[in-house]
């Protein structure tokens, strides 16, 4: 046997060890008789599971409802069928059905202290709140995974989506809290008591219900108004001052700090407005109509010192002001919802930069690019005097000669053109503000710039690399000129120009999309009809010496699994890999999944219809020996 059919055993080897595959196509979600059979009694089996909460045999009917979705989840593990797949829809929704009229029959004609499940909203979202929002909330979203509310929960983040209802032995959120070293959550702190970790699986393991009344309000936000209901009054229009726009601005700012989580500062928080009503340990801090008789008023206008905020700056005479004019019209509320969290329907300092930037005419914000040249330049390269080019579409700036800048914009302007033709667009420039394009010489100077402008020390096989901020406030591309002829370890200047444009158009708007995807899909255009073939060959044997660093289906796909150079050969391999099985369309949807901040796992499966490990199993079988001559 070759090496190389070695690795591409020892990898499908590793798959079937972790994921529990033997064989897996794209046909492995069609059951058997066998499975049609056993799907069919399970839900036969749910109807008898309705008859027991008629006869008011509650815990019978719950036993029953566990085993059958049990039963499901371990059919579905089998024949691979995915979340998505309506057969695994339509029957959740049956068996959710059933738990909620249980839900209602034990709480209103069972016996008395009868079992309604765990809470959600009193139990589970309290430890959420302690210890992971902070890191996963709507101000600060690491791998792009929020827990603040729990619609977002469902989405999951990067790593995958959290729940898997009824098998918490299969759910990222479970597993997170008993994975060893550094990969176990919370991160950087101390492990979760055992107590609230049985009392998550075991949530998990009920169906993983959510009884609030909104899945988009704050998590524990129905609890937490239960224990202590507050009166909402909406403005009519006519009031001289709005919290949204006057007055929530500075208490985000000011006191979002001290005044969130689960253990807010004297029990007093600001996320969202019901809060703000709901007052403190010392009660209410707002008395609508009185403000003399309105604590918070008090502490940021009338005592002296001020007393709020803590530590920070002083208001300004406005701002209390505003605060004092509000309570005295009755402390009223025109937001949308008064359980939401402020912090996402108050527009950030970006967003409010990108409302003032898309008011900019297309000159002008042409003219913001060119005074950003030579600042950035002067940073980096301060003794490197630089060449200036302009065409339609991009800036070029760079220490090479002009008759290269001039050869280099050709290759450009023919690429922003194939792609205006690939995303159906007629605006022109792609980007607002066109695009910048930093060319440097040497490899000397492309680690200068990355050190100083980006801080970071930049991979030996990396030689290009953009960024699109969504405000369009900064949008360029770094060459390195890496010279003409292609071998197998540098593709040629021309294919960096052509990939590293794609990856800049990629990254327009709002939306992560992956490294993997952004620069697989810039380097598959560039290969095609490249003189650099014995490169994007080498891509192929990188991915699969990188492919055994797998340990679960999720990794192909999860940020940090593999290094710069090694994503950007998985990339261009994966992608060729989903353009061939399911075309550019596909993939147009894809890349929309992403905008939408769709996890990886989640956008794969519910674009190419197909368990991920099927699909990774699929695409780890296209690097063979014969692919890779």
């Amino acid at each position: 046997m070759s090496y190389r059919s070695v690795q591409i055993t020892r990898f499908l080897l590793a798959l079937i060890l972790f994921s529990g595959i033997l064989t897996a196509t794209s046909q492995a979600a069609k059951l058997t008789p066998a499975q049609r059979k056993e799907l069919a009694s399970i839900k036969r089996n749910l109807g008898k599971a309705a008859t027991l909460i008629r006869q008011k045999k509650y815990d019978e009917a719950k036993t029953l409802t566990d085993e059958e979705e049990a039963k499901l989840d371990k059919l579905a593990l089998d024949a691979m069928i995915p979340e998505t797949d309506p057969v695994m829809v339509s029957t959740k929704r049956l068996i959710g059905l059933r738990r909620t009229v249980l839900e209602k029959a034990m709480g209103g004609g069972g016996a008395p202290g009868a079992n309604k499940g765990i809470s959600f909203e009193s139990q589970i979202a309290p430890i959420l709140n302690e210890k992971c929002v902070d890191c996963h909330g709507a101000q600060r979203a690491s791998a792009n995974l929020k827990l603040n509310t729990f619609a977002d929960m469902r989405k999951g983040g990067r790593s995958g989506l959290l729940l898997v209802p009824g098998n918490p032995n299969t759910s990222l959120m479970a597993l997170k809290l008993i994975a060893p070293d550094n990969q176990r959550m919370p991160k950087n702190a101390p492990a979760l008591e055992q107590d609230q970790i049985k009392l998550i699986a075991n949530w998990i393991k009920e169906g993983a219900r959510f009884d609030g009344e909104k899945e988009t309000d704050p998590i524990g936000a129905s609890a937490k108004a239960k224990k202590n209901p507050v009166k909402v009054v909406m403005a009519t229009g006519n009031e001289k001052i709005s919290f949204m726009n006057d007055l929530a601005p500075w208490m985000l700012d000011y006191c979002m700090r001290c005044h969130s989580g689960n253990n807010p500062a004297s029990g007093f928080s600001v996320v969202t407005f019901e809060d703000i009503l709901r007052g403190g340990d010392t009660g209410e801090v707002i008395v609508p109509g009185k403000p003399d008789d309105s604590r918070l008023w008090h502490l940021v206008g009338l005592q002296d010192p001020i007393k709020m905020p803590q530590g920070q700056a002083l208001l300004k005479p406005k701002n209390a002001s505003d605060l004092k004019t509000w309570i005295e019209e009755g402390a009223k509320f025109d937001g949308k919802n008064p359980k939401g969290n402020l912090r996402e329907m108050v527009p950030t300092e970006d967003e409010k930069r990108m409302a003032e930037l898309a008011t900019l005419s297309p000159e002008k914000f042409a003219d913001l690019r060119r005074e950003a040249l030579e600042p950035v330049w002067k940073r980096a390269l301060n003794n490197e005097k630089p060449e200036l080019l302009e065409t339609d579409e991009f800036i070029f700036y760079g220490n090479v000669s002009s008759d290269r800048l001039k050869q280099i914009s050709g290759w450009a302007e023919t690429q922003a053109d194939g792609l205006r033709k690939l995303f159906n667009e007629k605006q022109k420039p792609l980007w607002r503000g066109k695009l910048a394009v930093y060319v440097i010489k040497d490899r000397f100077g492309y680690s200068e710039f990355n050190q100083t402008i980006e801080d970071r020390r930049v991979d030996p096989a990396t030689t290009w690399h953009s960024k699109v901020t969504p405000t369009y406030l900064e949008a360029y591309l770094v060459l390195q000129d890496v010279g003409d002829e292609a071998t197998v370890n540098s593709p040629g200047l021309q294919t960096n120009v052509v990939a590293g444009v794609t990856n800049a158009a990629i990254q327009r708007g709002e939306g992560d999309v992956p490294m993997w995807l952004s620069r697989g899909l810039g380097m598959l255009l560039a290969a095609n009809g490249s003189v650099g073939q014995k490169y994007f060959e080498s891509l192929r044997q990188e991915a699969l010496d990188a492919a055994p660093k797998m340990t679960r289906p999720e990794d192909l796909v999860a940020e940090g699994t593999f290094s710069p150079s090694e994503t950007t050969a998985i990339g261009f391999t994966l992608v060729e890999f989903l353009i061939n099985n399911g075309g550019a369309q596909k993939m147009a949807l894809l890349l929309k999944e992403f905008k939408a901040g769709t996890a990886a796992p989640a956008a794969l499966q519910k674009v190419y219809r197909t368990n991920l490990r099927a699909l990774v199993t699929a695409y780890a079988r296209t690097l063979r020996p014969g692919k890779l001559n």
